[in-house]
Order: C-alpha cells, then structure tokens, then sequence
C-alpha cells in the first residue's frame, strides 16, 4: 500500500513520541514559554514606607529650596509645566519610585513602548488647561493636532464570533440604539447650576442632586432599572468602565458610568480621535520636562542660594510635615543618601495610598484614611516584544487597538502602529492591559504577590493566544509584564460626597495636595488639572 507523505509524517511524529508522557508529547507541539522579565513599579519602595523600614542615620544635612514636587506622574509635572509657564525657577522635582509614573515608557530592540497610560483623547470642551498644555508643547497649533500624533487607521477592531470587525460593540440592537439616544441627549444637558452634568475636569461638573444621587447605586443598577438586558450592550459597557476605571459596571456608579459617555460631549467621545505615541504618554512626560528645561541635579550644591533653573532628582520622599514657615521632608536618593529639605512650599503629587503614609498627621487635612481612602484598582500592563508581525487573516487588517469579546483582558496595542505606513517593522510591541477584577482588589494583590512568573504571563498573554495560537510564542523575544497593584482608583458608589478628597482639594496652605486621585479616578486630564491648580495657589503666595 503507497502511504502519502502526511500519514508518513504523522506516523514518524507518532513513532518518535512513542513512551513519551502526555506533558512531554504536549511541550512536543507547544512552545515553551518566552523569556519573562516581572516588573513591581515602586512596590519595593512603597512597601518600606507602609512598613515605616526607612532607617536615616542620624545628623544627616539640610537642603532649602522655595518649592518641592513630591512624584513625577502626570499631576507632579503638570505643576513643573504651570511654574515654569510663570517663570518660576527655584523649585526641584523629586522624581519617586518610579520616573515618570504611570506614564513611563521604555525601550527594547529599538521598539519604544508603554508600561502604563498609552494616549490622550482630544480635550473636551471644559478642559482648556489640556489645550494650553498642548499648544505650549507644540502639538497644538492655531487649532490644528499634530497630525503624527493623530491616532492613524484602523483604530480598533473586536474580535467577535470568531471574525474581526471596526466596530467595538459587537451589534446594533434595540436596547444599544436607546442608550446611545439617551446619551446624546444628555452629553449636553445643564443642571440647576447651568453647568454641564458630566465634564472632564470632573471638577467643573453640575452638582444638580437630581443628577448626583446616580452615584448612589453602581452603574449595573442603573441599567437594570432602565431595562437595558441585551447581552453585547451589557459586556460593552463593562468593557469601557473596565478600561477607564479598572472595574465593571457591578463595581464603578451609575453617575461614573454615564460621566465616560457624556462627559467628552457629543463631538468627542471616548473613541473619537486620540492622541498617541509608540511609547504612550511618557512622551507628553518627556516633552513637559524639555519645556521645563529640567535638568538632573545628582549632588545638591552646598550652596544655599535659590536655584536659577529648575532641577530634577532621583529621590523619594519618606516623611512630609507641613509647618508655619513652610514644609519639612525627609528625602532618600536613588544612592540611599539621606538629608532633610526645608521648601518654602511643596506639592504632594503622590498617590493617596502612599501620600497617608508619607504625610504626617494626614487626618488633621480632613482626610481619614480607614474611611476616606479610595479603592484602587490592580492591573498588569504586559509588552510581548515580537520580531515582526503575527499573520492575519485575510479580510482584517491589524488595528491599533485590538479587543476580544468577552475576554478578561482589555485587548492589546500594538506599539508601533504609528510607523507601519512607513511599512511593516522588524520588530514591534503587541502592549496587553489586563484590569483584574475577577475578585477583591486586595485578593488580586496577594495573588499578584504570589503567583509566579509563568502564572503572571499565561494570564496575560491568554487573550493573544487564543487569536492567534501558542505558536506566537514562536515569535515573543522577550514578555515584559509590568504588575501595577494600585493602578488607579475606582469611582465607586459615594466617591463623589467623599468629604476627605473635598477637604484636599480645598485645601490652600504651603503644601499643596495634586493627584487624580483628588477626583476619584485616574485620567490624565484631571491629573493635569490638579497639578496646575497646586502650581497656581503656591504662586499666588510667593
């Protein structure tokens, strides 16, 4: 009998494994997994100061400076771009645990990548600081983007019924048509107040009651009392408030909920156009420190004369202790040097979950901690670095932004989608966010302490592989996974009468209080706000 060459091959495979064990016949067809780097942003040095294991020595030196801004995120630079705007010029930087924050970036095979936030939506109506932002940093001119930063086509896609499609709600029905009539109708309506109900800042929203008491019950009430059940509508929408808010519609409040719809108004709305960069943010982060003029100062000059330009330093900040004259830090440098800073004024731009620790006697704010903290939300931000481009199939071209139906990730971006016109790159970036919600934030935690690091990476890459097989890992240089356990805070039911962030926020004495935490969820925008409101009030009061 003739035997055709695939029964001869399948027949040798099949000799070959012949007492193998079931596990090694499987790592036979399988690949094994690719190099995994694990990454804890600043958790080693957040864990220090919670535990209060900071040891300075004794008789330690004294630095003074007019102003401090404690962290470098989004809110920490937002403050250095207001100062410098003014001229101001005495004032340093203390960088943290981690430079640039959530916005960092970093680079591999000549890729450049996100480890956190990775674009900017064009600013909504209210949100004249991003413009000013925009313009001073040479994206925004005479009303025009920069066209290189303009997200480029196709945007995204949904992976839904086993084929690609534009659109990320998976189907138009009667319960979708309604909600997004509902919507616009109210992404321009004004309160009592004549403001609008939902704004970015959060800030200048309506405090109509008639409109805040939503954030009473969580948005999945909402929709239950408005009898919206359709099944692609319910997972959409648990989608966005798992994208924005790192929780779903059972956990984030009716008012937040409607607020990512609304808030953007009808012109804009979350995916509309954005602006974004291989590597995310870190170039806004990076571009803010150039308009500064921020230079790295390693060893602070015995001298005690003010600075003439602003500085930048590796170093975190262990206690804070705001007095009549101004504030007190105890400052430790990226080369375990410790000294005591006197600033005539600082702003904490550090989360509230580190800031409680750091900041002595927090309560007498207005804020407690065991009541007024917010819930933060874990994630993990995983690159796959990959040496070229997986195959597609033939009717869908790779989006921007890559989303599976009913996955427990939220997709993957793919690093360098800006530069494929110029054609396909040797190498490349496929970014995985996962927002964990499967549990309790501080179960997801422990288990992030635990698990190891293959159990980290096959819940990050589950998603990619089930689209596009294990034998990706063919591909995968590298897998960089980026554990970020207190990524951003959720709007939960009540976050919007929480009297602690109200009191920080209106707060006006030497040390000043700037995050996005002070709204209660975490987007660049009201990080930006915040940061130069701070600036503004300590330049009120030179």
């Amino acid at each position: 009998m003739k035997i055709s060459r695939r029964r001869f091959l399948g027949h040798a495979l099949g000799v070959s494994m012949v007492g193998l064990t079931s596990y090694e016949a499987w790592r036979y067809f399988v690949p094994g997994r690719p190099p995994i780097s694990v990454d804890f942003p600043g958790k080693a040095i957040g864990h220090a100061i919670r535990d209060a294991q900071m040891q300075p020595p004794a008789n330690i030196p004294t630095r003074y400076v007019n102003t401090v801004i404690i962290g470098s995120g989004a809110a920490a630079l937002s403050a250095a771009w207001q100062l410098s705007r003014q001229e101001m010029q005495d004032y340093i930087l203390l960088d943290g645990a981690e430079r640039n924050g959530n916005n960092r970036g970093e680079s591999q095979f000549g890729v450049d990548y996100p480890t956190g936030a990775h674009y900017l939506p064009l600013p909504s109506p209210e949100s004249e600081h991003i413009r000013e932002l925009l313009g001073d940093l040479q994206l925004y001119q005479h009303g025009v983007y920069d066209e290189r930063a303009l997200l480029q086509v196709p945007n995204e896609r949904l992976f839904y019924q086993q084929h690609w499609q534009s659109e990320l709600l998976p189907r138009r029905d009667a319960d979708s048509e309604r909600f997004f009539r509902f919507i616009n109708q109210l992404s321009n309506q004004r309160g009592a107040d004549g403001k609008r109900l939902f704004t970015i800042p959060l800030d200048l929203s309506s405090t109509d009651n008639h409109w805040r008491r939503l954030e009473q019950i969580t948005f999945a009430h909402w929709l239950q009392q408005q009898g919206y059940h359709s099944p692609t509508l319910l997972w959409y929408l648990d989608y966005c408030c798992r994208d924005d808010y790192g929780q779903g519609i059972s956990q984030v409040c009716a008012w937040a909920g409607l607020h990512y719809f609304c808030a953007r108004g009808n012109e804009q709305n979350e995916h509309g156009s954005v602006l974004t960069w291989p590597h995310g943010l870190h170039e806004l982060s990076q571009r803010i420190r150039a308009f500064c003029r921020l230079q790295p100062l390693e060893n602070w000059p015995e001298s005690s004369q003010p600075f003439k330009q602003p500085y930048s330093m590796n170093a975190f900040v262990a206690s804070i202790e705001e007095h009549a004259q101004g504030v007190r830090l105890l400052v430790c440098t990226g080369q375990q040097k410790y000294f005591w800073l006197e600033a005539r004024h600082a702003i904490c731009a550090m989360p509230l979950y580190i800031a409680a620790h750091v900041v002595k006697n927090i309560q007498q704010y207005g804020f407690k901690p065991e009541s007024h903290m917010p819930q933060y939300a874990p994630w993990i931000v995983a690159n796959f670095l990959l040496r070229g481009m997986p195959a597609e199939s033939r009717h869908s071209r790779l989006a921007w932004d890559n989303i599976l139906y009913q996955g427990a990730g939220l997709g993957y971006v793919v690093a360098t989608h800006q530069q494929i016109r110029q054609g396909p790159p040797a190498y490349t970036s496929f970014t995985a966010y996962t927002a964990l919600n499967q549990d309790t934030p501080a179960n997801v935690r422990r288990w992030m302490l635990s698990a190891s690091p293959e159990e980290i990476y096959q819940c990050a890459a589950a998603e990619l592989e089930q689209i596009y097989g294990v034998a990706l890992r063919q591909r995968i240089l590298q897998a960089r996974l980026s554990l970020r356990g207190h990524a951003m805070a959720v709007p939960q039911p009540g976050y919007l009468a929480n009297q602690g962030l109200q009191a920080l926020r209106s707060y006006t004495g030497r040390l000043q209080f700037a995050h996005s935490d002070l709204s209660g969820y975490s987007i660049f925008e009201e990080a930006c706000y915040w940061g130069k409101r701070a600036a503004v009030q300590i330049l009120a009061q030179q």
